[in-house]
């Protein structure tokens, strides 16, 4: 994801929201609290100058990064362990990512996972611990055999409080193809005794929804 060109385009329609109330504010959002028509009017009316909300969701949607197929590499892990993703997001950013993917690319993708964990369909949101014991509770899994995948220390933090083994992985520094391959042959991050066992190791892959459907890499 690229928060900056949100920023930039805010910016030049002339968003007066402190970074204060923009983040309680998407922070509602990303809960469900607030409809998106409500989240693109309280942005618009805070503009200098007289802004659409249409125009503000332009800016809200060039977070996102350009989408590509790379359903193959989730294939393979699902193979072998239990994935779902576990994302703070919202519906604008989730059905802008369905209609530039389209129908196909969409559902091959979201298929490869055992379960989506989005935050404004849950109303609630990680770091928070009721948010991670969904999770556990919806996956059947215990901490110790989980795997979560984030690039936000509050997030993983607030995972390893509870017992889940962390990866801190930036969709920006690496490539998670090759490097979670080492992370999960590594006895110190997950038990041996699971790894390969279906059901058993459990893999969180948390990035906001856009980026990982773009790279397949947390954020």
């Amino acid at each position: 994801i690229f928060p900056e060109r949100t920023q930039e385009s805010f910016e030049k329609r002339g968003v007066q929201l402190s970074k204060s109330d923009f983040q309680i504010l998407n922070e509602d959002y990303e809960i469900g609290a607030l409809t998106t028509q409500q989240f693109f009017q309280n942005i618009a009316v805070s503009c200098k100058y007289l802004q659409s909300s249409r125009a503000v969701e332009i800016g809200w949607d060039a977070l996102l990064g350009e989408l590509n197929d790379n359903t193959l590499f989730l294939r393979n892990l699902s193979r072998n362990y239990a994935t779902c993703l576990v994302s703070n997001t919202n519906e604008a950013h989730i059905k802008t990512i369905q209609k530039t993917a389209g129908s196909f690319l969409w559902h091959a993708f979201t298929h490869q996972f055992d379960r989506l964990f989005l935050s404004y369909q849950m109303g609630m949101r990680k770091p928070n611990a009721n948010y991670f014991e969904h999770v556990l509770e919806k996956m059947e899994a215990v901490p110790e055999e989980v795997l979560f995948i984030d690039d936000t220390p509050a997030n993983l933090v607030a995972a390893e409080a509870l017992g889940i083994h962390t990866w801190q992985f930036n969709i920006h520094e690496g490539d998670l193809e090759r490097e979670l391959r080492a992370v999960l042959a590594s006895s110190i991050r997950v038990p041996p005794v699971s790894l390969g066992c279906k059901k058993h190791t459990h893999l969180l892959s948390a990035p906001s929804l856009g980026s990982s459907f773009s790279n397949l890499k947390p954020s």
